[in-house]
């Protein structure tokens, strides 16, 4: 099967497009991974982005279409072009063959709108590789906060003030850091950095009511707290700080399930069942 992975504007993981690549290639399908990180909503950029659809259907000539994005606009600019196209969203559908969202939340939400009941749309969190443990403790705390997120900042800062002797980073690699915290004031679809954290062999202190309570396992793979509960994230961040064992044996759990969630291998082959759905033609398979 030859298929085309469009890399579009979205949250997604920056490495998931090349992991599912990666493991459709391995399967034995032909994949290209096409970036289009630079488009943006306005008129001229949405005849632009339909001239470039076109020319890369054209040129690659796949069977099926595949779009990364958050933005249904984006994914309408590769559908109805007489290729079956599947769109990874966030928690806004398009007019795709296939829709994929990547939590029970999204999903619920798509579902809510109505949007579902003319759309096929399944669940399937975004692919990425799982990276071998990390040999040491780490040696600072790492913030992953939604852009724009202000309030989330705010008690990330909060519980930064009264752990003085706790290095915390905004910026950084998640195997470098003891601990990857990830809290949002608007649970979105997809929980920033947590996944990133997991893969890498990481625990994470996530916040309740949003998409990461998905994956993070209280006590297990890391610690869940209410939002603006600073007292509660800042004992959470000390505990992780001051037992680096127990950190690191947390960390290998949510590796563990890492693989269970987001292993690649695992997404190929249920997207190559979808892939059919949507309207590939067997032979292609």
């Amino acid at each position: 099967m030859r298929i085309l992975i469009v890399d579009g504007p979205g949250r997604h993981p920056v490495s998931s497009p090349a992991s599912l690549a990666g493991a459709l290639h391995r399967m034995g399908h032909l994949v290209i991974v096409h970036p289009v990180k630079d488009a943006r909503d306005s008129w001229t950029s949405r005849h632009a982005l339909g001239r470039r659809a076109r020319k890369a259907l054209e040129v690659h000539q796949p069977d099926i279409v595949h779009v990364f994005s958050g933005e249904p606009w984006f994914a309408a600019a590769f559908s109805g072009r007489g290729v079956p196209c599947v769109h990874s969203a966030e928690d806004r559908a398009s007019r795709a063959d296939w829709v994929v969202v990547p939590t029970r939340q999204a999903l619920n939400r798509v579902a809510g709108s109505g949007e579902g009941l003319d759309l096929r749309v399944g669940r399937l969190p975004y692919a990425m590789e799982r990276a071998p443990l990390p040999a040491g403790y780490g040696a600072y705390g790492l913030a992953r906060i939604p852009e724009g997120d202000l309030a989330a900042e705010r008690w990330v800062e909060e519980a930064a003030w009264l752990l003085p002797f706790v290095p915390l980073r905004n910026e950084g690699e998640p195997a470098e850091a003891r601990f990857v915290v990830c809290v949002s004031s608007r649970p979105g679809p997809w929980p920033a950095g947590v996944a990133e954290a997991m893969v890498a062999g990481r625990p994470v202190i996530a916040t309740w009511g949003g998409a990461a309570t998905e994956f993070v396992l209280e006590g297990v793979t890391g610690f869940l707290s209410a939002p603006g509960d600073v007292a509660s994230l800042r004992s959470q961040m000390e505990y992780l700080w001051d037992h680096p064992e127990e950190a690191r044996r947390m960390g290998a759990e949510g590796s563990k399930h890492a693989e269970e969630h987001f292993g690649p291998d695992a997404h190929a082959k249920a997207l190559v069942r979808w892939y059919l759905r949507a309207g590939v033609s067997r032979l292609a398979v």
